[in-house]
């Protein structure tokens, strides 16, 4: 499990002082994490007369709308830094800002990336959804109505067949999940759905004993995989039915403040998707959420798309 060490907390339209920076600065303050705060925004009448601009005026424009915004930021940023903690700040021109967050945590390279959530009566903005998607890093969103450090989290775990086919997002989830609990003193639950064959299906009857047998196996390389971790017994829990909804009811009676999810490269480019279960899951969350990616996602994500592109929009943009 490896330590904090950068944590980038992304921040849209002001006021920037909510609940992601809130959760941002505390985690760096207890993991001792450097913390990078990065505004991406821009004004969309600049753009829409962009074309018709000369060179010059826009780059003049953009310049002052940065330069407004850096001077409030790099105040913020000075605070923190007076009470201790190792923090700089940046704000860029973002036309396209999931984009310009990947290109930036791409330079960056941070441990850590969290983003606000809104409101819990609120579905998941734009930006959230694409970054869930896209972005080659550990992403948490955080709900505007949520403590300063989650309390009780759940991390939905997939063992299927892993003695036979190991699942290095498994133990990238777990990693994370604990390296998070264990800097918000939080309690880490695990939660897995077993396999579903419907009881009534005449197929399903023919193979009932090695579905069975199936679920035994299933259910060892749980156990086996929590007890290598260090989680107990207490907490684990096993979930059978439709995986979206089984967790969703399961996070729903636990009172989990944070879930932890994994995701993995999905086939086409723009289908750098969670998997049909973790998105059905998501939309109906009101807590927050630690999406963990793959080891391979960002080269995966750099085979589809013009990373190097994205890269030197972001380094024009700084330039303007």
């Amino acid at each position: 499990m490896s330590a904090l060490e950068r944590i980038l907390v992304v921040l849209e339209q002001e006021p920037w002082h909510n609940a992601a920076l809130r959760r941002g600065t505390e985690l760096a303050r207890r993991s001792g994490a450097a913390l990078h705060l990065c505004v991406f925004d821009h004004e969309p009448m600049v753009e829409a007369y962009g074309d018709d601009l000369e060179s010059g005026i826009r780059r003049a424009a953009i310049g002052q709308f940065v330069d407004s915004r850096l001077r409030r930021l790099a105040a913020e940023a000075a605070a923190l830094a007076d009470s201790g903690l190792r923090v700089d700040c940046d704000v860029l021109w973002a036309p396209r800002p999931h984009q310009a967050v990947i290109a930036r945590c791409l330079g960056l390279k941070p441990d850590l990336v969290i983003v606000s959530a809104g409101s819990a009566a609120e579905a998941l903005r734009p930006l959230a959804w694409k970054l869930l998607r896209l972005i080659p890093a550990d992403l948490m969103l955080v709900r505007d109505e949520s403590p300063l450090l989650p309390r009780r989290m759940v991390a939905a775990v997939d063992v299927c067949n892993s003695r036979l086919h190991p699942t290095p997002l498994n133990d990238a989830l777990v990693g994370s999940a604990l390296r998070l609990g264990r800097y918000a003193e939080a309690e880490l639950h695990l939660a897995h759905v077993v396999p579903f064959i419907p009881a009534g299906d005449l197929v399903a009857q023919r193979l009932r004993r090695g579905y069975e047998l199936r679920i035994e196996a299933d259910l060892e390389s749980f156990h086996s995989f929590a007890a290598q971790r260090g989680v107990p017994p207490e907490r684990l829990h096993t979930l059978s039915g439709d995986p979206a909804a089984g967790l969703a009811a399961f996070i729903a009676r636990s009172g989990a403040d944070l879930v932890a999810l994994g995701s993995i490269y999905r086939s086409a480019w723009d289908r750098f998707m969670m998997g049909s279960t973790a998105e059905g899951l998501i939309a109906g969350l009101r807590c927050d959420v630690l999406m963990v990616k793959e080891p391979e996602f960002g080269s995966a994500l750099a085979r589809h798309a013009d990373l190097a592109r994205w890269q030197r929009a972001l380094e024009w943009d700084r330039q303007a």
